[in-house]
């Protein structure tokens, strides 16, 4: 009888508030499949197949860049990162330009900063809360891991600068590359500039501000090698994970 009373008019208004609040709540996900086609067609762009479509493809960031100086795509990246399937996150990074391997995994809430700039290779393991920003290029090799907060950052301001202004890549390099089966543990900091070798272990905790010899395993801040890794290493991460994750 409940269902005749709300078409008869005598709970109209409390079904029309519930929808409301359902409208509120699931608007930002219609936004943001709305506007993915439109992101991936920045990816179209920058391959340059013909001038006229290159110009139209790339009006939606033009646009972006004027209206909310980049704002947006960073606002729909965190967006995708609390989606709760790993494969559908993954296959979105992808049509936003990321290159990603096969069996690569991105956990929840990872913050990407310039997809088109990221190289995710074979097997890799993103943790939670992880910040990876490619603004300058960022690389990780195959089998990499980085477990839960791990932040990896390709632009700084410059200290002694007196506009306090960002290091530029022709002045310092500031792109990160990260060698096949490196791990990162929980809460480490990797700043511009950086080369994680091969098979190399950042223990908990530590700020990575040089280069990082293969098979080292360094901890504290700065990080410091305090012991060497086995080089027979073999192990691949086959991408098996909670599908509802």
């Amino acid at each position: 009888m409940i269902f005749l009373n709300v078409f008869q008019g005598e709970y109209y208004d409390y079904l029309l508030v519930f929808m409301g609040i359902v409208l509120i709540a699931y608007i930002k996900w219609w936004i943001v499949i709305f506007t993915f086609p439109f992101l991936c067609m920045e990816k179209y762009c920058r391959k340059g197949k013909s001038s006229f479509l290159s110009k139209l493809c790339h009006i939606p960031k033009s646009l972006d860049n004027k209206l909310f100086r980049g704002g947006y795509e960073r606002w729909w990246l965190y967006q995708v990162g609390l989606i709760p399937s790993v494969h559908l996150r993954g296959w979105m990074y992808v049509g936003v330009g990321v290159k990603k391997g096969r069996n690569a995994v991105f956990h929840f809430r990872t913050e990407i900063r310039d997809p088109r700039n990221l190289e995710v290779g074979d097997g890799c393991i993103i943790g939670d809360n992880a910040i990876l920003d490619a603004r300058h290029g960022l690389v990780l090799g195959k089998n990499v891991n980085l477990s839960s907060n791990v932040s990896i950052y390709t632009r700084q301001h410059d200290y002694r600068n007196p506009n306090f202004a960002c290091i530029e890549p022709v002045k310092r390099r500031q792109d990160v590359k990260i060698g096949d089966r490196a791990w990162l543990g929980c809460n480490v900091v990797v700043l511009p500039g950086v080369t994680i070798g091969e098979g190399a272990v950042c223990c908990a905790g530590c700020v990575v501000t040089k280069d990082v010899a293969p098979f080292s395993v360094v901890a504290g801040i700065p990080a410091q090698e305090v012991a060497q890794r086995p080089q027979k290493l073999v192990y691949e991460f086959k991408g098996r994970c909670g599908r509802f994750y």
